[in-house]
């Protein structure tokens, strides 16, 4: 009898949060069983939401889109909409801050900086940085808990769900060390990066992204190596790929109906493509990996 197809990665929405649009709460020894339990069930899954953690003591770790990330307190890490991801870990003595929040809530001031810091990974912050965030977090958690019978509570919530997530993007700006001089072509690059991900299965040439953005090839290109270290050209591949990888390893999906989800006309072509960027056909990464 054959084995049921799995066809997607499973996706948490935003139906799952608070009316606000805001889930939060602190996990610590005397709730890490129940969140163990929680996290364990969810298992690799994506979110159609942000979440931020703010780790206050200890470590902990978790898997983000074949990333292990391991964070080390005092210290803060963001997970896109989108993003594979699972929580592996926390150690004892660990507390932290996990805020889920709906994409609407998130200015698009901040945006583009957390879409171009999406491959940074956890960052370690200062302990007067660790006690704003945790000020604020504190603030967060009353608001929320007390929404129902508190006047203007919704706008209260989000304006303090948009002082939080401009402080998180402050911190990742001041890490990426971005200066007046560089502003334009970082924020080329996030426009790109923010393109890419909303087109990689349609948009495969470099030249229709230097359309859509109204640059020049030539240009778009030296922005985004500046900042990046490689052109357009490699970004469209390993977007394509990372999600080829997410797909056999966490689906059913065959090779075939794998090429033709990310817009792959010629299976063929894309085995062959996979091969160049992992190394790998897409056969032998699914043994190798997963079986």
């Amino acid at each position: 009898m054959p084995s049921r197809r799995k066809a997607n990665i499973p996706v948490h929405t935003t139906d799952e949060l608070h009316p606000t649009g805001l889930q939060i709460h602190i996990v610590d020894d005397s709730n890490i069983k129940d969140a163990d339990t929680v996290t364990s069930a969810q298992g690799i899954h994506r979110d159609d939401y942000y979440i931020f953690l703010v780790l206050k003591t200890g470590a902990g770790s978790m898997m983000v889109d074949f990333q292990y990330q391991e964070l080390t307190a005092p210290g803060i890490l963001f997970v896109l909409p989108g993003q594979v991801h699972q929580y592996i870990s926390a150690s004892p003595g660990s507390s932290s801050w996990v805020i889920a929040a709906d994409s609407l809530l998130i200015s698009e001031l901040f945006q583009p900086v957390f879409n171009a810091e999406s491959r940074t990974g956890p960052l370690s912050i200062t302990p007067q940085q660790l006690e704003a965030f945790n000020n604020t977090c504190a603030l967060l958690n009353c608001q929320l808990a007390n929404a129902p019978a508190t006047p203007y509570a919704k706008p209260v919530i989000h304006a303090l769900v948009t002082a939080f997530a401009g402080m998180v993007a402050a911190v990742y700006t001041e890490h990426a060390g971005r200066g007046k001089q560089g502003q334009r072509g970082a924020a080329i690059t996030s426009d790109f990066r923010q393109l890419l991900t909303a087109s990689y299965k349609t948009m495969k040439s470099p030249v229709d992204y230097a359309r859509k953005m109204n640059l020049s090839l030539s240009y778009l290109n030296e922005m985004v190596k500046a900042h990046t270290g490689f052109p357009v050209s490699y970004w469209i591949q390993q977007e394509s790929m990372l999600e080829a990888r997410r797909l056999l390893y966490y689906t059913q999906l065959s090779i075939k109906e794998v090429a033709y989800d990310l817009g792959y006309d010629d299976p063929t072509y894309f085995s062959r493509l996979f091969k160049k960027v992992v190394s790998l056909s897409p056969g032998d990464y699914r043994k190798r990996y997963r079986e």
